[in-house]
C-alpha cells in the first residue's frame, strides 16, 4: 500500500495567458481529460448504452429498476417536507428518495426543473453514467494540476488509468456507486493541502455535503480521507477543528430541510457485514494474467471486486523503491493517510478474513460496533480509496522521480499493458451493458385488471416474504411508479414493516380504488388469499408471481338498465 507520494511542490512558474490555457494544468486540458474518459466509456460500453438505448435499461429485476422507480415517483409527486420525501412508495408512511438509491442530489435538481403528475416517465441514468466518467477525467486532471505535473503523458496515463479503474465499470448495476470521481476529488484536495502546506478547508466543506447527497458509502470514504488530512494538519501543529465543524455543521443544516425527520422505520441497519467482504485475493484476481480457481468464499464477496492490475502493482513496487531512495521522509509526512488507508483495508476484509475459499480467522466484534457495521455492511467497497490512492501515487511518483527520459515511456507502457490486462473485464462490462432484460410483469394483464385503481396494497411487505425480492417486489415497485400507483410496500433500503397481522390490516382498509397484491410464494392458493380478505368482496386473478384482487365492479343501476 503506497499513500500519496508528495511533499509541498514549488509554485508553478508564471506563464503567459495563452500558454497557461493550453498547458497540461489549464482549462483546455481539463476538457480534454473529461472527453478522454468519456470516450473510454463510449468504447467500453458502446454509444447506444450511453444514450439509454440498450436492453440493459429495460430490466425490471435489477438495481436499475429501483433507481428508475425512486427517481420517477419522486419527481412526479408534489413537493413535500422534508424536501427528499415521497409518499407513493411505502404508502402512506412514505420514505426518502435516499433509500431508493436514486442519487438524491440528481433527483432533487431534476425536480426543480419539472415535477408533478404530468411529468413523463424518464431514464436519466445513462446521462449520469456519462457524467461520472467525464468527472472521472476532471478528477484525474485536478490531481495532476495539484501535484504540479507538467506532462501531457502523465495526464493521459492518469486519466485513462483512472477511467479504466476496474471497480468503476464493475459497478454498472449500482449506478450511484459509479460516482467514484468523488474519491478522486478528495485525493486532489488532499494533494492541494500538500502543495499549499495547509488544509484546503473550503474544498472539503463543499465536497463532503455534496457526496452525502450522492452516495452514503462514498461520503463515508471521503470522511475518512478528510480525517487523514485533519490528522496531518494536527501533525503540522496548525488549527484543525474549524473545518470539520463547518463541513458537518453545514451538512446538519441541509439535512434539516432535506431529510429530517426521517419517519418511523427509516434509516435502520441491515444484515451483511462479513458476507459482503473483500477476499484477500480480490486485488490480484480479475485480469488476463492472474486467475485463481477459488477466488471467492461466497457470492457476497463479489461486492469486493478490487482488481488493481498486475502491471500496476509492478509499477507501484518500482515507485515504492524510488520513494525509499529519493524521498525517505515520505512516510512521516503522510503517516495519518497511511493509517487511514490501512484501516480502510482492514474494514474491507471485515471480521471474517478469507484467502480464496479458506477462512483464515474470525474475530467476534463487540456489540457496540453493530450500529456501524449494519449501516456500512458492504465493507468490501472501502478498499476503493486504497486502490485509487495506490494508482495516483504510482503515476505521480514515476512522473516526478523517475529519470526524465524514462518517465513518459514508463507511464505510456503501463497504460497499454493495463488496458491489455483488463480486456476480459472490458468485454464483460460490454456484455453487461447489452444483457437481456426478461419481463417479470405482464403489463397488459396488470393494466387491464388495475385500471382505475390508485393504491396497491402488497403482502407480504418487503423483507417479510419467501420469494426473491428482486423478482417480485422490485418489478412491482417499478410498475407502480410507471402507473403512478401508491404502493404500500416497495423495494426500499433500511425501511421495515411488520410481518404479521395482515388480515387485521386489510380489514381496516376502507379506501376506495384500493387493490391488493399477494405473492404466490407465500400464498400459493386463492383460498389463502380469500382467508386474508375475510369479508371483503373481491375479484381476484393470477398474474405472474402474484394474485391481484380488487373490489368487484358495482352492479349497474336500474336507470342505466332501462
Amino acid at each position: 500500500m503506497n499513500p500519496l507520494p508528495l511533499h509541498p511542490a514549488p509554485a508553478p512558474a508564471r506563464r503567459s495567458a495563452p500558454r497557461a490555457l493550453t498547458a497540461p494544468s489549464g482549462p483546455l486540458a481539463a476538457a480534454l481529460a473529461a472527453l478522454a474518459a468519456l470516450a473510454f466509456a463510449n468504447w467500453m460500453f458502446g454509444g447506444a448504452f450511453l444514450r439509454g438505448d440498450t436492453t440493459f435499461w429495460l430490466q425490471q429485476d435489477g438495481d436499475l429498476a429501483q433507481y428508475l422507480a425512486g427517481f420517477n415517483a419522486y419527481v412526479r409527486e408534489p413537493w413535500h417536507w422534508p424536501l427528499l420525501r415521497l409518499t407513493s412508495i411505502n404508502y402512506p408512511d412514505g420514505t426518502l428518495v435516499t433509500f431508493l438509491d436514486a442519487v438524491p442530489l440528481f433527483a432533487l435538481l431534476a425536480k426543480l426543473f419539472q415535477h408533478g403528475a404530468d411529468t413523463p416517465f424518464r431514464n436519466p441514468y445513462a446521462l449520469w453514467i456519462a457524467l461520472c466518467y467525464a468527472l472521472q477525467g476532471v478528477g484525474a486532471w485536478w490531481i495532476c494540476r495539484e501535484a504540479n505535473l507538467r506532462s501531457w503523458s502523465a495526464l493521459l496515463a492518469m486519466t485513462l488509468l483512472l477511467a479504466a479503474f476496474p471497480a468503476l465499470g464493475y459497478r454498472i448495476n449500482h449506478i450511484s456507486l459509479m460516482s467514484q470521481w468523488l474519491l478522486l476529488f478528495g485525493l486532489a484536495i488532499y494533494i492541494r493541502g500538500t502543495r499549499l502546506g495547509r488544509l484546503a478547508a473550503g474544498s472539503w466543506i463543499a465536497l463532503l455535503p455534496l457526496a452525502f447527497y450522492i452516495n452514503i458509502y462514498l461520503f463515508a470514504m471521503l470522511s475518512l480521507l478528510f480525517a487523514a488530512d485533519l490528522g496531518r494538519e494536527r501533525q503540522r501543529g496548525q488549527s484543525w477543528l474549524g473545518a470539520p465543524l463547518a463541513a458537518y455543521g453545514l451538512l446538519a443544516l441541509t439535512m434539516a430541510a432535506t431529510m429530517l425527520p426521517m419517519g418511523k422505520g427509516s434509516g435502520g441497519g441491515e444484515w451483511g457485514f462479513g458476507y459482503y467482504s473483500m477476499n484477500l485475493l480480490s486485488p490480484l484476481n480479475g485480469g488476463r494474467l492472474l486467475h485463481f480457481k477459488q477466488a471467492l468464499a461466497q457470492p457476497g464477496q463479489g461486492e469486493g471486486y478490487a482488481y488493481l492490475g498486475v502491471f500496476m502493482l509492478a509499477m507501484a513496487g518500482y515507485a515504492w523503491r524510488l520513494r525509499a531512495r529519493l524521498d525517505p521522509g515520505f512516510w512521516r509526512r503522510h503517516a495519518a493517510l497511511t493509517a487511514v488507508l490501512a484501516l480502510l483495508t482492514l474494514y474491507a476484509l471485515s471480521n471474517i478474513v478469507y484467502l480464496g475459499d479458506t477462512e483464515l480467522f474470525h474475530v467476534d466484534l463487540p456489540a457496540w460496533l453493530n450500529e456501524l457495521t449494519s449501516v456500512w455492511r458492504a465493507s468490501a467497497r472501502f478498499f476503493w480509496p486504497v486502490g485509487y490512492a495506490l494508482m495516483v501515487a504510482t503515476v505521480i511518483t514515476v512522473a516526478r522521480l523517475a529519470p526524465r527520459r524514462r518517465a513518459a515511456p514508463l507511464l505510456l507502457a503501463l497504460l497499454c499493458l493495463q488496458m491489455w490486462d483488463l480486456q476480459p473485464r472490458h468485454e464483460q462490462n460490454r456484455a453487461m451493458a447489452n444483457k437481456a432484460a426478461p419481463a417479470r410483469i405482464t403489463e397488459a394483464t396488470w393494466d387491464a385488471f388495475l385500471a382505475g385503481q390508485t393504491t396497491l396494497q402488497a403482502y407480504p411487505p418487503f423483507g417479510c416474504g419467501k420469494a426473491e425480492p428482486s423478482q417480485t417486489i422490485l418489478p412491482t415497485t417499478l410498475y407502480a411508479a410507471r402507473r403512478q400507483l401508491n404502493l404500500s410496500s416497495g423495494y426500499v433500503a433500511r425501511v421495515k414493516k411488520p410481518c404479521d397481522n395482515y388480515a387485521a390490516e386489510i380489514a381496516a382498509i376502507n379506501a376506495p380504488r384500493t387493490a391488493f397484491l399477494f405473492m404466490k410464494a407465500d400464498f400459493p392458493a386463492e383460498a389463502d388469499v380469500r382467508r386474508l380478505l375475510g369479508a371483503k368482496p373481491a375479484t381476484c386473478i393470477a398474474a405472474d408471481f402474484a394474485w391481484l384482487c380488487k373490489a368487484p365492479a358495482a352492479a349497474p343501476t336500474m336507470e342505466k338498465q332501462q
